[in-house]
């Protein structure tokens, strides 16, 4: 099992955050110290009862609470900044993990069923949160004290801790042994789960047909029929996975006795006092949290490597990035496709040998049926795939001589239904660009007759969600962060295909006082635009048919 892009991700934050992580460290050590030293404190007290004074004893008394205090203390702080570091581990895995998901090709996603992806970002992390917060946490702190009990013996008594140690390794070695093949047990059950929850969103999502088609006694049978299946799978790996630790534990609680019987024949001897009879009876009994803590958390091992899997086959699995050259700023938004052919997928090609120019500042509309390419111009041209054969060529250089950085100071790209984020309306208009002030981005809802609505939901840092905003009303978000960002080159996909006539014509109106310099490259739903178009490219499976230039 190869880690090595998860641990990347991890690594930057135990970085940026340690000494968050070094704190939580310290305290893990500080709580085994104090519980290793609240016995220390009783044997001393018990061992004097005969001999000291009543100083003495108070002393030892007031020492015990005290010791008892700061445990739990420590404790309590031990369990807060856990939860802390935990989540912010797994919050930035998810994130970053959501970003490689969002890289695939959209061909990629199509092949998946729905919920594939969120069950990984979410289910798997989910499970890895706990692992971090309180799994990881309790893991250490139990091996500490597990270490600290048998350091303690060694000290006193050699042969008891040579017997504890010689023990606990061996079987501490065959449970770690025994975990590939029940995290394999979990890796299935978990890819049951993935795959009965993607039949169960797309039967939802169809429910509409399934009733119209009089097919739900069927549904229900292939559904009863995968969650029987996943109920098996996962009862298989429970049984399994609680196996091993359930013998861990029992061996470890013979081991326990063991020490037990030795201590009582050391004091029959003579040989030990009440009090060290004491400390060995509280040394036994501290192990017993540890080793019980160590079997509930072993046994949840094989799902938390079977998450691990399941996230790396996703940073594991192949996608197409733009190549990045070194210039730093687009200053020309001429276009030209030279001989340009594309597949999503090897064998299957969505355009075939494009070739068409336009010049800086033109109007360009895009024409033709479903599937004929229409997007995947856009798509070219806004950098999120490269062709397979010819060459882009903007402001007359080629497209991959540009970085990431100048792509995004210069397109802007404007989908059929624009996505709006559970955030500011400041925030969705400026797509989280600091440089535009909320005066700037006022004015440019105010071009797409938004200002009134503005004034509805309670100004520019009012927090709007997709439920809140009609599909119109997205769009002219999406427009008005065209104003305001006035982009060289203007990318818009469908923007027509539903939404009212009064809409398209406030668009119509903006698309005609953008600055002249801007070139939009535009595909519309309906045959008609009330702006003046420079040229029109028609595509017809793949290619171009016709190119008319001129204004239309």
């Amino acid at each position: 099992m190869d880690f090595k892009i998860i641990w990347k991700v991890i690594r930057k934050k135990l970085c940026e955050r340690r000494i968050l992580f070094a704190s939580l460290a310290l305290i893990l050590i500080c709580e085994t110290v104090l519980s290793l030293l609240v016995p220390e404190v009783m044997r001393s007290f018990i061992d004097g009862l005969g001999n000291r004074g009543t100083k003495w004893l108070v002393l030892c008394a007031l020492g015990y609470c005290l010791a008892v205090l700061l445990k739990g203390g420590v404790s309590v702080l031990n369990s807060w900044l856990g939860e802390k570091a935990g989540w912010e581990l797994c919050d930035l895995l998810r994130v970053d993990l959501f970003g490689r998901i969002c890289s695939f090709d959209v061909q990629r996603h199509k092949t998946v069923k729905e919920g594939y992806f969120l069950e990984r970002v979410e289910g798997d992390i989910n499970l890895l949160t706990g692992f971090f917060s309180t799994m990881l946490i309790d893991m250490a702190g139990s091996l500490l004290m597990v270490a600290g009990v048998v350091a303690v013996f060694f000290r006193q008594f050699p042969a008891l801790g040579f017997f504890l140690l010689v023990l606990a390794a061996g079987i501490l070695f065959l449970f770690l042994r025994s975990q590939t093949v029940i995290a394999g047990m979990w890796r299935e059950a978990r890819g049951a789960q993935t795959r009965v929850l993607g039949e169960f969103s797309q039967d939802v999502a169809a429910c509409m047909d399934i009733r119209g088609g009089r097919k739900e006694e069927y549904a229900r049978e292939r559904l009863e029929k995968e969650f029987r299946a996943l109920a098996q799978s996962y009862e298989k790996a429970s049984f399994w996975g609680n196996l091993p630790s359930t013998v861990f534990y029992s061996l470890l609680n013979v081991a326990e006795g063991a020490v037990l019987l030795l201590g009582v024949y050391f004091l029959q001897k003579g040989e030990i006092t009440l009090g060290t009879v004491y400390l060995i009876l509280s040394y036994v009994g501290l192990l017993n949290t540890p080793f019980a803590i160590l079997k509930e958390e072993f046994s949840k091992m094989p799902g938390v490597i079977a998450a691990l899997n399941r996230i790396n086959e996703v940073y594991g699995e192949g996608q197409r990035e733009r190549s990045c050259g070194g210039i730093s700023q687009m200053e020309d938004g001429s276009i030209r496709f030279d001989s340009v052919s594309f597949a999503y997928v090897p064998g299957e090609p969505v355009l075939r040998d494009v070739s068409f120019q336009a010049g800086k500042g033109e109007r360009i509309l895009i024409e033709g049926r479903t599937g004929s390419g229409k997007s995947t111009i856009l798509q070219l041209l806004a950098g999120f795939y490269m062709p397979d054969q010819g060459r882009i060529w903007i402001g007359g250089q080629p497209a991959d001589a540009y970085s990431e950085d100048a792509y995004r100071g210069f397109f802007y790209y404007i989908l059929q239904t624009n996505p709006i984020l559970e955030d500011t309306i400041k925030n969705n208009v400026t797509r989280f660009d600091e440089r535009f002030t909320d005066e700037e981005a006022e004015r440019a809802l105010a071009a797409v007759h938004l200002d009134q609505w503005l004034r509805r939901q309670g100004g520019i840092h009012a927090l709007i969600g997709p439920g809140g905003v009609s599909r119109d009303e997205a769009q002219l978000l999406a427009w008005a962060g065209a104003v305001l960002k006035r982009p060289g080159i203007l990318l818009v996909d469908e923007f027509d295909a539903a939404i009212h006539e009064d809409t398209i014509e406030i668009i119509d109106q903006v698309i005609t006082r953008l600055p002249e310099e801007t070139t939009v490259f535009m595909v519309s739903h309906r045959k008609r635009s009330r702006m003046k178009i420079t040229g029109r490219i028609c595509m017809e499976e793949g290619r171009t048919v016709q190119i008319m230039e001129g204004e239309i």
